[in-house]
């Protein structure tokens, strides 16, 4: 007679694991599923009742706190139906339908991978996830339709030479410059030289009330007032553009222009 607690089915009395499978089979008999894309409507009540009590808990407490969220190790998650499809590093997790074609079976059998590290699983919990897969691995609210995970490379070699990829480096600011006068940093030094290359003249600086309605606009995406304008353009103050580059971001407006971008 079997007892079930928790996460685990134990046997009340001495029971072996292949007499566990046998009496699981008898229990969910029938309502085996291999469709790959099941979905809620194609599930029967005594499946999604036995991935409630058992499959959700089980993998919940042995999985998630190294295969979910941001903790994904191997690249796999194993929090949702899809995930498991995707798969991580090693391809999809599950076969559903085939327990035995289950990379996930193979990892908690310790074929291959040994999940968890820490204690194999006893043979009941592994027959439950077993029973689970061979039942089409039903997961209510998630059908699994997604795109299985590209085998092989993740980024092509063109890919990994994009620039935003390269190691950090300190280049030394160019010298030799068309226009040297028309730079006012390092930065500018870097400008000048890619307009040089493409033999580009850089455009002549703009009028002070120009200037300060630009950086109103990038800034906050409001412009200045006439009052503003004024001030700025009596300004002698050699530091007067950051002065004001200052106060902007200190402005509630800088903070709602760039929160909008995700607000929405």
């Amino acid at each position: 007679m079997l007892s079930f607690n928790n996460n685990l089915v134990k046997p009340r009395h001495a029971c072996s694991s292949s007499l566990l499978s046998i009496a699981l089979l008898l229990f969910f008999a029938g309502g085996v599923c291999q469709n790959s894309a099941l979905g809620d409507d194609q599930v029967t009540p005594q499946q999604l009742q036995f991935f409630e009590k058992y499959v959700r808990p089980l993998l919940s407490d042995q999985c998630y706190k190294c295969h979910s969220g941001k903790t994904s190790k191997g690249g796999l998650r194993v929090d949702s139906r899809s995930e498991l499809l995707v798969g991580g590093e090693s391809g999809s997790a599950i076969e559903p339908g085939d327990p035995d074609a289950s990379v996930l079976m193979e990892a908690v059998r310790y074929e291959s991978f040994e999940m968890p590290p820490a204690k194999k699983l006893s043979d009941e919990q592994i027959a439950i996830l077993g029973k689970w897969i061979e039942m089409g691995a039903p997961w209510p609210g998630d059908r699994g339709d997604v795109v299985r995970r590209h085998q092989g490379k993740t980024f092509s070699d063109a890919e990994l030479n994009w620039w935003a990829f390269q190691p950090l480096t300190n280049p030394t600011p160019p010298k030799q410059l068309d226009h040297p006068d028309w730079c006012h940093n390092e930065i500018d030094q870097f400008i000048a030289a890619g307009l040089d290359r493409q033999q580009l003249v850089p455009a002549p600086e703009a009028d002070r009330a120009t200037l300060l309605r630009r950086l109103f606009f990038d800034l906050i995406g409001l412009p200045p007032t006439p009052e503003e304008v004024r001030a700025f353009e009596q300004d002698s103050d050699p530091q007067a553009y950051e002065k004001v580059v200052n106060e902007l971001l200190d402005r509630a407006e800088y903070g709602e222009r760039w929160a909008r971008h995700w607000l929405d």
